[in-house]
């Protein structure tokens, strides 16, 4: 398949739709509550209630629009999505979800500006998720070829940083070296208990001559 080829359209239970969705609606409303714990902090006297009513806003729309982008393409039929059919599903799915969403929270008047704005959400996200996946499917790794180091791999590469990142044999000759290391100071001590016994031993037996002399 190439980059631009069609995406696989896979049909959805009720019951998966909703557990996909209310996934997605979770950890949107967890960023809504890092997002608003921060911003109520700054700008409203009650930041718990700010951060608990963002939450709330961002898992409504993430549910909303995940459920929404789902039976929309499970209504199209189509076998295999084609990126330009996902970026008009996520966009009318983000209208949906903003729409609602705005009539609930704010009123009639905002369903429209709401639609709008989560619309052009819906779209550029989608267009960056096919961004990103064209760029990974055009460059396909080759056996011969190591992956691409992770963000953290990268991070710990970096001079100013007080980490470094291992690779699998470097751990384990690092683990062998404090092995080494443990059995050396191990052996001391033994030599050091084996020392005090002789010791005690001796001071035993002198007290013993001294007591039958």
């Amino acid at each position: 398949m190439t980059p631009e080829g069609p995406l696989p359209n896979e049909k959805q239970t009720p019951g998966t739709l909703a557990k996909s969705a209310l996934a997605v609606g979770a950890f949107s409303g967890g960023t809504g509550l890092l997002f608003g714990s921060a911003i109520g902090i700054v700008r409203s006297s009650h930041p718990v209630i700010f951060a608990l009513a963002t939450a709330g806003q961002w898992f409504a729309l993430g549910t909303t629009f995940w459920g929404s982008r789902a039976v929309i393409l499970d209504a199209w039929d189509i076998d295999r999505m084609s990126t330009r059919q996902n970026i008009y599903a996520s966009s009318l799915a983000g209208g949906i979800s903003g729409g609602s969403v705005a009539a609930v929270i704010r009123g009639r008047s905002n369903i429209i500006p709401g639609m709008l704005v989560f619309s052009f959400f819906g779209c550029l996200g989608q267009m960056s998720y096919n961004t990103v996946r064209s760029s990974r499917e055009a460059a396909p790794l080759n056996s011969d070829q190591l992956p691409a180091p992770s963000f953290l791999q990268r991070l710990a590469s970096k001079k100013w940083i007080p980490m470094k990142s291992l690779s699998d044999v470097e751990y384990e000759g690092m683990l062998q070296e404090k092995l080494v290391k443990v059995e050396a100071e191990i052996a001391i001590l033994d030599e050091d208990i084996a020392a005090l016994k002789a010791t005690e031993n001796v001071n035993i037996s002198e007290k013993r001559r001294k007591e039958t002399s």
